[in-house]
């Protein structure tokens, strides 16, 4: 073989090797492409679950939000406090006086009032 046969022959094999890392190259970038994709479609699938418990966690707490809202209303805390705890409003009879000296039959209300008054 002549050498310029040889040299032919040698920039052949270069060109197949060439060509075999080239393509090694490419295989490798498309089975990246395709692992990235997948993980990004595993990524987004997570989102979504966390979206919706987040959807429905935000509802949850506008449901609780309003019954905090519709429990601690004066006329909600009265009811309760009147029906489950048999609670009154103060009146001269159900009411104890603590000086020995003071008029028995006067309630609160009417002793405040004589005394700013007076």
């Amino acid at each position: 073989m002549s050498r310029e046969e040889r040299i032919r022959v040698d920039r052949i094999k270069a060109d197949r090797k060439s060509a075999v890392r080239l393509l090694a190259v490419i295989l490798i970038g498309v089975f990246v492409l395709v692992g990235m994709r997948s993980y990004a479609a595993i990524i987004q699938h997570e989102n979504n679950l966390l979206v919706e418990q987040n959807e429905y966690l935000q509802a949850e707490i506008d449901s609780l939000s309003t019954e905090i809202i519709e429990e601690t209303k004066v006329t909600r805390i009265e009811e309760v406090a009147t029906q489950k705890y048999g609670m009154v409003y103060p009146t001269a009879e159900n009411c104890v006086n603590l000086g020995a000296d003071e008029d028995k039959t006067q309630d609160l209300a009417s002793v405040i009032r004589s005394e700013a008054y007076n």
